[in-house]
């Protein structure tokens, strides 16, 4: 198995001292009871579970287990066989699983609140911009192309692609807190890039923008930074793409989002790192329930939203 850059981390009751995705999540035990190891949307994945009761925790990791094997199947774009990976080559799927569809519907309606930043089609752009393409006018018509969901059938306008790496990986990080709470975990940290501490318990969580931790409990996090991935040293030419033009923009160096669910976070940290900041600002306003901390272009801290989602923190 081939690991890669991104992490899923997910720590139940007491945890030790966590980095992940450019943060650090610190509280008290240092070692887990059970760890399960393995990959998440192509990318490197551990559970790691906390408490005395070893066999309600290897039961749990094992229902974790199978709920990402099953949401890889649906969701990534590196198995030929996922149900991604059939409508592109395809064009259509018939019986789509109520997952994807759900997240697509999901990914549409994040489409059009935020006037197309965020776009499940973007694939093609962002493919050619892995493989050293500018973005032609053609490419660009095909984001934002509508996607036909119906209860038996997805269907794809001619030529779009999809990928749903900018909201997938949050939708696991809260099915998998779900699980774990039915198993009687309530208090878990979940890391797949995307951060989830649903319980009560105040944990320090270093955030790469703000250069310091900010003491937060009940919330999801996602971070996004173009630096992260980046195609073209000499333009800057990053993964995080502009649908509307196919560029990839300059307006952060790393950009936080604090929201109620993983699969939120995820889904206004990708938009919300290709728009300005008063844009940013005005949605964040907007949607509410969100906060925003990001090192604009200048590396000047910026903090907009309900700051209450992070720590209470004074805008700027």
């Amino acid at each position: 198995m081939t690991l890669t850059r991104r992490k899923f981390i997910v720590t139940g009751l007491a945890a030790g001292a966590i980095a992940g995705a450019g943060m650090l999540v610190a509280t008290g035990e240092k070692q887990p009871a059970l760890v399960w190891r393995g990959s998440a949307l192509g990318g490197e994945a551990r559970v790691s579970l906390y408490g005395p009761d070893a066999e309600a925790a290897r039961a749990a990791l094992d229902a974790v287990a199978m709920e990402i094997e099953r949401l890889e199947q649906i969701f990534s774009l590196h198995r030929p066989a996922s149900e991604v990976s059939r409508l592109n080559s395809e064009g259509s799927i018939d019986a789509p699983s109520a997952e994807l569809a759900g997240l697509l519907r999901s990914s549409i309606d994040w489409r059009t609140r935020l006037d197309g930043v965020f776009d499940p089609t973007i694939q093609p752009l962002w493919q050619d911009a892995a493989n050293g393409l500018p973005p032609t006018a053609e490419r660009v018509a095909l984001a934002g192309t509508p996607i036909e969901i119906m209860a038996d059938r997805i269907r794809l306008h001619p030529g779009a692609r999809i990928t749903l790496n900018g909201i997938a990986q949050g939708r696991i990080a809260d099915r998998v807190t779900e699980i774990l709470i039915a198993h009687g975990f309530s208090d878990v940290v979940i890391d797949a890039g995307e951060l989830r501490l649903p319980g009560t318990t105040r944990r320090a969580v270093g955030i790469p923008a703000a250069k310091a931790a900010v003491s937060v409990a009940g919330v999801a996090i996602a971070t996004s930074e173009p630096k992260t991935l980046i195609f073209d040293t000499k333009t800057f030419r990053h993964h995080l793409i502009d649908p509307r033009t196919g560029e990839s923009p300059r307006h952060w160096l790393s950009l936080s989002v604090f929201a109620p669910t993983a699969e939120m976070a995820d889904a206004l940290s990708t938009a919300f790192c290709i728009l300005p900041h008063d844009a940013v600002a005005d949605l964040a306003a907007s949607i509410g329930d969100v906060a925003v901390i990001g090192a604009d272009s200048s590396d000047r801290i910026r903090r907009m939203g309900d700051l209450k989602f992070a720590g209470g923190l004074e805008a700027a």
